[in-house]
This record gives structure tokens, C-alpha cells and sequence, in this order.
């Protein structure tokens, strides 16, 4: 029987929330309905008469590019498939980095690529190291790429400007790309966010409204093209009409409502880190056995949970005994880390995270009780 290559996935749809504690969600709870009041109900309009150009339009003003350079995909997943499915062919490289959310590692290897893996380092701020990604470049026989996201899931950590270019030219020297998936940099504010696509002509940047806007049903994604890249566009769009010919207009319609609205599908970003993220970055900074960064913007961090090291062995355990979820991470290729997130409002939070603590003591107090390190032990 093939091996499965997205197992997370499995996970996240059938037990990511099992009890009242749900800390595993990197994205923010569905926005109000009724920002999209209005809209038609059944629109069998041919989406590229009109609703496909106009959300190409909108994304257009939103990066400040041409629409040439904008192609409108289902999702983030969406964009990071096609990338794949354009680039990332049987005799390429592509240089991914581990810790990472699952499809950076899998999607490479499915359609055929060598795939090399840099780890990233709690100890170096989950930093991912220029040099290291040229190095991992080094004695590919045909075109070399870089593909990961910023910011990073799922710890939270942001590259910098410098560390990008000197990414793009690692990769431009193997006739490459820079492929980063930007879903996450939507928390940020416009002011701080990075785009590969502006930061190098070989830069392409994937993202979507599912995560910081919680509209992810509606799968507004976007890809966005370096200068470079953009004269591969017609190549891009025929790949993606091998894989779906159009997105549906009634998505396209409310994904254009919500382009003119982000300032308000924002708010909620702004009360959670007002209201619950003090709370979640004491329990990060504080709590005895617990070693994490603390990123500077989003609701992810992945700590390293001292003294265990099988996490999933723990996950099942904090939800049988402690009732609180949280993402193992044995999923981003890291066992002995977990995920969690702090989108849940205060009150809920502090409690899940009350039952975290509890929950990983007495995980540790049973390991060394039977001796079993990593065992799933069951509280007395």
C-alpha cells in the first residue's frame, strides 16, 4: 500500500478538536457572515466574464502590480500545488526546510523532484540559514529551487529581507525559484510585511485570505509573480487549467466582497493580540519544561516540550486525560515539539492552557513512573 503523504491533514479534519480546548487552529475563527450580505445566491455566471477578472483586479491594486502578474488559485494549497505541479519536475532540485508544514516535503517528491531538507533550530531562532540553502544548491544538475513559508509555520518565525535575496540568488544561479507561501503574513500589518515576488525577479509568493481574515471555505488564494517569473504566466495558467479550469463564481464574488473589506476582516487579529496573546506568550516565556520563540506576529509557536519525546504519544494523552488539543509535532517532521495556538478568547485560553500545563506533568510524572520514555500513559 503507498505511504501517505499528507497524514496532518487526515488529522486535522477528523481529531484537531476533540475537546472543549481547541489550541491547534493556526487560522482565525470565521469571520461574520453578514459582511457578505447581498450577494446573489445561485450565480451561474461564467466566472471569466467578470468575477474572476475583478478579483484579479483587486489583488492587483492590493500588491501594487500589474494583473498580469496575479493568478488566482483555490487556497494557498491551491498555489503551492501549482508551483509544484510548474516547477518541481523530475530533474530538479528543491531545497525545503524541517521543521515545515508537511506539503513543502511531499509535494517536491510527488511530482518527482530531489528534494533536500535544511533544518531550522530553536537554539537560532528557527532562523533558515542562507548559506545553508546555497549549500543545499550545490551539484544540482538541473534547475534549483527554494520552497518554504514566511511566516513560518509552524513556529511563527520571520525571514528577513537580506536572508531572501541572498535566497532568490542562490536559487537564480541553479535557474531557479524562490517559492514562499506568505498565508501568514497576513498577520502582520502592511507596513511589515516581506513578498518574494518584490524582493527578487525570480520570487513568486503564494497566499490567501483563509488564515488571518477566517474565510477559509471560501479558498481566496493568490499567487504573485517576480518581474522574472511573470513571463511564465500563460505556462502557469495552462498548468493550472491541467488541474481545474476556473474557480467557482459564487467564491469569486464573495472573495471580491472581501477584498474591500479587510480592514475590517482584520479587527479581529487586532483583539487577539490585545486580549489573548499576553496570555499565551506568559505561558510561553514562563512555564517550567517549555523552551520557545515567540514570534513577533500570528497565532503560532512551537515549543519544545522538555523531557518527552513522543509528542503524539502526549497530544493523545492531553486530550484523554487533560481535555485540550494541540498539534504533535511528529506532523512538521520535529517530535518532542508541540504547536499551539492562542485564538481562542481569554477566558477559554487561560483555561487551555491551565489543563496544558497539567497535562504535560503529568505526562512526564508517568513516563518516569514506568520507565518508558515517550509512552502514553494514562493519569490516575
Amino acid at each position: 500500500m503507498e505511504r501517505t503523504r499528507f497524514p496532518y491533514m487526515f488529522w486535522a479534519h477528523e481529531q484537531c478538536a476533540r475537546t472543549p480546548h481547541v489550541l491547534t487552529q493556526s487560522g482565525m475563527p470565521a469571520a461574520d457572515p453578514a459582511l457578505f450580505a447581498g450577494l446573489p445566491g445561485i450565480d451561474l455566471g461564467h466566472p471569466s466574464a467578470e468575477a474572476l477578472p475583478e478579483v484579479e483586479r483587486r489583488l492587483a491594486e492590493k500588491f501594487g502590480v500589474d494583473r498580469s502578474r496575479v493568478i488566482v488559485t483555490l487556497g494557498a494549497s491551491g498555489g503551492m500545488h501549482l508551483a509544484a505541479a510548474r516547477w518541481f519536475r523530475h530533474g530538479t532540485r528543491v531545497v525545503v526546510d524541517r521543521p515545515s508544514y508537511e506539503p513543502f516535503r511531499a509535494l517536491p517528491e510527488h511530482f518527482g523532484a530531489q528534494t533536500v531538507e535544511v533544518a531550522r533550530r530553536l537554539e537560532d531562532g528557527w532562523n533558515l540559514d542562507p548559506a545553508a540553502v546555497r549549500a543545499a544548491l550545490v551539484g544540482a544538475k538541473g534547475e534549483g529551487h527554494v520552497f518554504f513559508a514566511n511566516l513560518h509555520n509552524p513556529t511563527g518565525a520571520r525571514s528577513k529581507a537580506g536572508d531572501l535575496r541572498a535566497m532568490a540568488a542562490a536559487a537564480a544561479e541553479r535557474g531557479g525559484k524562490l517559492v514562499v507561501c506568505e498565508v501568514y503574513m497576513e498577520y502582520a500589518p502592511a507596513s511589515e510585511r516581506l513578498h518574494a515576488f518584490r524582493i527578487a525577479p525570480n520570487g513568486v509568493s503564494i497566499g490567501s485570505l483563509t488564515k488571518a481574515y477566517g474565510l477559509g471555505p471560501l479558498r481566496a488564494g493568490w499567487m504573485v509573480l517576480g518581474e522574472e517569473v511573470a513571463r511564465e504566466r500563460e505556462s502557469l495558467i495552462d498548468t493550472l487549467y491541467l488541474d481545474y479550469v476556473d474557480p467557482p463564481t459564487q467564491p469569486l464574488r464573495a472573495y471580491a466582497r472581501a477584498l474591500e473589506q479587510l480592514d475590517v476582516l482584520a479587527r479581529p487579529i487586532d483583539k487577539v493580540a490585545a486580549e489573548s496573546r499576553p496570555i499565551w506568550e506568559r505561558w510561553l516565556r514562563e512555564t517550567e519544561g517549555v523552551k520557545a520563540l515567540i514570534p513577533s506576529r500570528g497565532i503560532i509557536a512551537f515549543p519544545r516540550i522538555e523531557g518527552v519525546k513522543d509528542t503524539r504519544a502526549l497530544c493523545e494523552f492531553l486530550v484523554r486525560e487533560h481535555q485540550v488539543d494541540v498539534v504533535p509535532g511528529e506532523f512538521f517532521g520535529e517530535p518532542g515539539h508541540i504547536r499551539v495556538g492562542c485564538s481562542l478568547p481569554p477566558a477559554l485560553l487561560e483555561a487551555g492552557l491551565k489543563h496544558l500545563t497539567e497535562g504535560i506533568q503529568a505526562f512526564r510524572a508517568a513516563q518516569g513512573s514506568t520507565a518508558r520514555v515517550g509512552a502514553a500513559p494514562r493519569a490516575s
